[in-house]
């Protein structure tokens, strides 16, 4: 019985050596199976590193929009809350704990309310000593409108790329002594997404951010004497309605009295001339039912006159009509220093032109668009905010409709910011110019008049003299106006 098992057992080993070959020493109990070389846990820190990234998940895909049930949920405060939710991970090189936000693609998608938000916060984590981001109100539905700073003189690091930007910004003739808080510094204020269907004017002022921060080695001359404050989007509740049910809709989402009729035009809201519009509820350019009766306009108007001792240049971003457009809206009267916004507006065409070729018109809001838009942001901020550069730009699109295709986010916002950029540098450069005008208009007229909100305000015991004349105190332009107006002015001084 031993010599058959014997055998049995060699026929066996035989067998598995036939059909197994080499692999027969792995089966031995004696020699234990070698671990492989890329199974080994890797130490070192760059490593650990690239591993941890490798496990951020990448839900920033390329938008497309579409109907399909699981698309069509607006997006709501709680998830963009989740979403934004910073995931502390230990370092390989102690206690210390950092938190990790993944970057979305703002240069190739049209990124979601959240995920703008999510972008936001990721550049406040790389640059958390120049960047601050304020929540400067809240829409309709409860989204939060976000407002970045961005402010590299005050950014208070030590390391060799601050020694680098401070050594520039000094070698560039601006004086830093003392200078350990904002006050007095010029500010430039850019707003998109004021209307719900234009996509590319939120990725073009997401642009401006990107080159401000993650790029701002290359704009040295521009953060050395200047901070930015950058709406990216003015108006969330209609733009994620246009992302995910109708792409076209304008508006924001605050229902009317009447059920059936939802949305204001933010962009007719304002308190500047608002009367002079007569649309109705149902129509796109629907005023609302007085001025600043959207959340979203009354948080734009609050940060415009909490800035307004500063406000340099204020740049609203539109589209589509390839135009940069100065006031005003609400009347074809040009405004008294039209030649400089003229000028300014042309700074920045003609860098355009000269770099990609594109040409942009210029013009007055009301002559560019045959048609007057009264309650405009810009109006308002060049009337009442009194920011003495205000400019609209509407971004060409006009081959794609208001959407344009992912492909072309890039190059739009590119030679926007070509653009943009001149402007900001021209606009610092009149500020010795501003400056004199500011002085000069306290010397025009021993009675002084002043354009309010809705009319204009003469001193009362020259009403009578107004309307002897033929001047409704209420309608007359001052511009239009000023010569006779002076006239009567002077001829009843008195001492």
């Amino acid at each position: 019985m031993v010599k058959i098992t014997k055998s049995n057992e060699k026929d066996s080993e035989s067998a598995g050596t036939r059909n197994v070959g080499k692999k027969k020493l792995l089966k031995t109990p004696n020699l234990p199976a070698k671990k492989k070389h890329f199974n080994k846990p890797s130490t070192s820190k760059a490593s650990a590193t690239k591993s941890r990234l490798q496990h951020v998940p990448n839900n920033y895909e390329r938008l497309s929009v579409s109907k399909s049930s699981s698309q069509s949920q607006i997006l709501n405060t709680k998830t963009c809350k989740k979403s934004t939710k910073h995931n502390p991970k230990r370092t390989t090189g102690g206690s210390e704990r950092h938190h990790i936000i993944p970057r979305p693609d703002v240069l190739h998608t049209y990124l979601s309310h959240c995920d703008i938000i999510q972008y936001l916060d990721f550049v406040k984590s790389r640059f958390s000593d120049s960047v601050k981001i304020h929540t400067i109100g809240y829409s309709y539905e409860k989204r939060a409108i976000k407002a970045i700073e961005i402010d590299w003189i005050n950014d208070k690091t030590t390391n060799d790329r601050r020694d680098e930007n401070l050594q520039a910004i000094s070698s560039s003739g601006l004086s830093l002594a003392g200078q350990t808080s904002s006050d007095g510094r010029n500010i430039i204020f850019i707003e998109g997404g004021t209307h719900a269907r234009e996509w590319i004017s939120i990725s073009v002022a997401l642009n401006c951010i990107y080159q401000l921060t993650e790029k701002n080695l290359r704009h040295r001359d521009l953060l050395g004497k200047l901070r930015f404050f950058i709406v990216p989007l003015v108006n969330p509740d209609g733009y994620e309605y246009t992302r995910t049910t109708n792409p076209r809709w304008r508006k924001n989402r605050r229902p009317h009295s009447e059920e059936k009729h939802i949305g204001t035009d933010c962009n007719r809201n304002f308190d500047f001339h608002w009367d002079l519009n007569s649309s109705k509820v149902k129509r796109n350019t629907y005023q609302g039912e007085k001025p600043f009766s959207e959340p979203e306009t009354r948080a734009l108007a609050k940060i415009l006159h909490r800035l307004s001792p500063q406000l340099l240049f204020f740049l609203s971003l539109h589209s589509y009509a390839t135009t940069i457009m100065y006031p005003w809206g609400y009347t074809r009267v040009e405004p008294k220093n039209a030649k400089m916004l003229e000028n300014l507006a042309i700074t920045g065409s003609s860098a355009i032109r000269s770099s990609k070729g594109r040409y942009y018109r210029v013009g007055t809001i009301a002559n560019i668009t045959k048609r007057t838009i009264a309650g405009s942001v810009v109006d308002y901020a060049y009337g009442v905010i009194k920011v003495p550069l205000a400019l609209v730009m509407e971004l060409p699109s006009s081959e794609y409709g208001f959407q344009p295709p992912s492909q072309v986010i890039s190059q739009l916002g590119h030679e926007s910011w070509i653009g943009i950029k001149e402007m900001c540098k021209h606009a610092f450069s009149l500020k010795a110019q501003l400056e004199d005008l500011r002085k000069n208009k306290k010397k025009a007229l021993p009675y002084v008049v002043e354009e309010t909100v809705s009319e204009i305000r003469i001193h009362k015991e020259k009403i009578d003299w107004l309307r002897d004349e033929g001047y409704n105190a209420k309608n007359f332009d001052p511009y239009e106006d000023a010569q006779s107006i002076s006239k009567i002015c002077l001829s009843t001084a008195v001492d």
